[in-house]
């Protein structure tokens, strides 16, 4: 096939991947992070660890403010990617290639993360409890863990989705044209499949890239959420958002556009 046409895999393309989700405001999501810290932890934060950093780009805001920062994530092209931007930034992030089931942290943090549905690669309640407890094992008592996840509404038939479906990016080397989709919704198993489709086309007339992926992610609900911190016999739900912020609560109003579960280390 064509260099064109070829699929390739998504986090192998780290750039691209950043740019095609690009249009997030990491600035405001970094004072949301802290809202929530400043209304549920016991103390103020220090230090933070980002589970699946990808890109760090909360990391990196976060060092710029002073905390003391680790990201975790299993790809190793995510994390050279996170480690020049870091670079270029000139700000500490210290960045550690792990499972998040297994990860372990040199010191304690006050607060934990993990964003834009990366919890969900936890497909088992099993795998979940061993996220919980490692990322327990890495907290301060009172420390917080902050988990961005999907709406519920938009797994259920005949509720408008909260989220776009398709989006173009411009740059001045590229342009990235965009489709998110929650596909293959199972309500048995409680899984579906975010199908993602990228397509870049370069400005100086380089090979059109075209990167097609469907991942296996867990639907997690409110009750799920609740047994699997109950489970962990590490964390309390202290806060249900609708977005990172404690101004908007988990609803149907159509300002909670996402689930933000805050969790709170015995």
């Amino acid at each position: 096939m064509s260099s064109s046409r070829r699929k390739k895999a998504l986090f192998e393309h780290p750039r691209l991947y950043d740019l095609a989700f690009g249009f997030r405001d990491f600035v405001a999501q970094a004072d949301g992070l802290l809202a929530l810290t400043a209304r549920y932890a016991a103390r103020k934060p220090r230090s933070a660890v980002e589970l699946c950093c990808g890109p760090a780009h909360h990391l990196r805001e976060l060092a710029a403010r002073g905390l003391r920062a680790y990201g975790v994530d299993h790809n190793a092209e995510m994390l050279a990617y996170a480690r020049s931007l870091s670079k270029r930034d000139g700000v500490d992030v210290r960045l550690l290639r792990s499972d998040m089931r297994t990860f372990e942290l040199p010191e304690r943090v006050d607060l934990a993360y993990c964003l834009f549905d990366s919890f969900c690669h936890n497909t088992t309640d099993g795998d979940a409890v061993a996220t919980l407890r490692s990322t327990a094992a890495s907290l301060r008592r009172g420390g917080i863990f902050i988990i961005e996840l999907t709406h519920p509404a938009d797994f259920f038939e005949g509720v408008r989705s909260r989220s776009s479906s398709r989006w173009t990016q411009r740059y001045p080397d590229v342009v990235i044209s965009t489709r998110f989709a929650h596909d293959n919704i199972d309500p048995i198993a409680e899984t579906f499949e975010p199908g993602i489709e990228i397509d870049a086309r370069y400005r100086d007339g380089r090979a059109a890239v075209r990167i097609v992926d469907r991942l296996q992610y867990r639907i997690w609900l409110r009750s799920g959420l609740r047994n699997i911190a109950a489970a962990s016999g590490c964390f309390d739900i202290v806060g249900w958002h609708g977005d990172l912020t404690p101004a908007i609560p988990l609803s149907m109003r159509d300002e909670s556009w996402q689930m933000v579960v805050v969790m709170r280390r015995h």
